[in-house]
């Protein structure tokens, strides 16, 4: 079961949320790193504290890089969502 909205949204910030878009759109920590200007172990560290905060693992780890599983998909999903309205504020 995944924590209470008011857990999730004073934990989650916007640059990890943009850090699950890169993931989703590169499938590397390396990759979506560099996306997000921040350094690959800054990458794996906002992840690991993206899942404890949900208490969930949201991507599968593969040779070919990383992958969202189902829970993963609906988080990015939210997260481009998210990413979105926060766009259309500024216009």
């Amino acid at each position: 079961m995944l924590p209470s909205l008011t857990t999730i949204a004073s934990r989650l910030r916007l640059k990890q949320l943009r850090l699950l878009i890169a993931l989703d759109e590169h499938g590397s920590l390396h990759k979506a790193a560099e996306a997000v200007a921040i350094t690959q172990p800054g990458a794996t560290k906002a992840l690991h504290e993206i899942e404890s905060t949900l208490g969930a693992t949201l991507f599968e780890r593969t040779p070919k890089g990383l992958q969202p599983n189902d829970l993963g998909r609906c988080v990015i999903r939210y997260a481009r969502l998210i990413h979105t309205d926060l766009a259309h504020l500024r216009e």
